[in-house]
């Protein structure tokens, strides 16, 4: 949207000229936003998802314990965190923007700190999001982890992710935090629910404001407790304080009926996954009703071929999609839908291992002889009415799924591994 409209405003500031400069150097830039899909060709909403699904993807190896049996895939994901971590770098310091970062810059144009978060895509959009800062950071310190990398930064054949570098993220992460105890977007939340009653948008809901979303505290509460776990003397008191706040907001939003509304992809699969591990992981006890109760709901969902399914019905209904993912899923399951169905459950360490080994059984039936998965329906979505075409989920979430099934729960969810394959033939 802003790429459209500021191409469009230049053209007009130069008078229609196409030669002109800065007109040339725009359309230059349209190619970054078109991509051809299975589905057709699309036009994206950003220049692609790059950081994000990189970050989703190293966690997923990470947890599966893959990361150093594929060293280069490790080290190009350290070299790309390390150059996208927003005005960071020596060369972002020595560009323009910089001096924006400046007190003198951000009371003038009202602009919040940028320098330490990670954005949704490249260092070219910029603009620091609570959870892409938190997943950013946590992919980060998962790497940190890896014999790879901890060889590499001794040899200096890496260029570390320093210290400084990782605290100024978590500062982040601490700034964005909304006066509720959750986290946002873009920004905190700087206005009322009734603002939404002068929505121009025909197409978008809930715009006016930024508002806090389960998703977005997850990320962010995470994030800090994985630092705290690395650097428990960096603000530790702020931290805890935070924290706390945070898991009291994932209560608040937590429906009665046990699940989590999910408002950046389709949608209580997503939700729920979020709110579960939000709390668990900043100290929530797994046998609590709120933790016990999401769970339940889940397994309540759970189709009668073993996974979940989830279409654009339940962004909007604000329901769980009866028919589960009906037109392009798998007789209304999907497997990205089933991977967070079992991150949570796993996570958890729910004790309906049925239900988890039916799960892992349907993502093991679903693999295609490449290693690839399916792509089925859009799993994406933002301001309750437009998708987004994630195709990285379908491989990332089964991986991340599959490998923390068996981590928490050891062989006893694999045990149909022959049957599995042998059905698929």
């Amino acid at each position: 949207v802003n790429k459209v409209l500021n191409m469009i405003s230049i053209f007009h500031a130069s008078e229609g000229n196409l030669d002109d400069p800065r007109v040339v150097k725009h359309m230059m830039r349209c190619q970054d936003y078109l991509w051809v899909a299975e589905d057709g060709m699309k036009m994206q909403g950003y220049n692609g998802s790059q950081c994000w699904d990189t970050s989703f993807c190293i966690q997923a190896m990470h947890e599966a314990g893959v990361l150093d049996q594929f060293p280069e895939v490790s080290k190009k994901a350290w070299q790309y965190f390390e150059r996208t971590q927003i005005l960071s770098t020596e060369v972002s310091q020595a560009s323009p923007a910089y001096k924006y970062e400046t007190g003198e810059f951000r009371n003038k144009f009202y602009r919040h700190i940028s320098e330490g978060g990670w954005p949704f895509s490249t260092s070219a959009h910029g603009w620091p999001i609570s959870d892409c800062t938190a997943e950013g950071l946590k992919a980060s310190l998962c790497l940190l982890k890896s014999k790879t990398i901890k060889e590499c930064l001794g040899n200096k054949s890496l260029i570390d992710i320093s210290t400084d570098r990782l605290e100024k993220a978590a500062n982040i992460l601490l700034s964005y935090q909304n006066e509720d105890g959750g986290w946002a977007t873009y920004e905190n939340n700087r206005g009322w629910g009734w603002y939404e009653e002068l929505n121009p948008s025909e197409a978008f809901g809930d715009i006016m404001i930024d508002y806090s979303y389960v998703e977005c505290s997850m990320a962010a509460l995470t994030g800090l407790a994985d630092f705290r776990d690395v650097y428990p003397e960096y603000r530790p008191r702020e931290i805890r304080h935070s924290i706390e706040k945070g898991k009291a907001f994932l209560k608040s939003v937590q429906r009665p009926d046990g699940s989590w509304y999910g408002s950046w992809a389709c949608c209580f699969t997503y939700g729920i996954w979020f709110g579960v591990e939000g709390l668990v992981r900043c100290g929530e006890p797994k046998n609590s009703e709120c933790i016990q109760k999401a769970c339940r709901y889940l397994v309540k969902q759970q189709r009668p071929n073993g996974g979940w399914g989830e279409d654009f019905t339940s962004c909007y209904d604000k329901e769980y999609a009866k028919d589960g993912m009906k037109d392009y899923g798998d007789d209304g399951s999907g497997v990205v839908n089933t991977a967070w169905a079992l991150l949570s459950l796993s996570y958890a360490e729910y004790d309906d291992i049925d239900a988890v080994r039916r799960g892992v059984h349907y993502l093991m039936k679903r693999q295609l002889p490449s290693g690839d998965f399916p792509q089925e329906g859009i799993s994406g979505v933002f301001n309750r009415s437009t998708g987004i075409t994630y195709t990285a989920y379908r491989n990332v979430f089964p991986m991340w799924a599959i490998g923390r099934c068996l981590e928490k729960f050891g062989d006893d969810p694999l045990a149909l591994k022959v049957e599995a394959k042998s059905e698929s033939k």
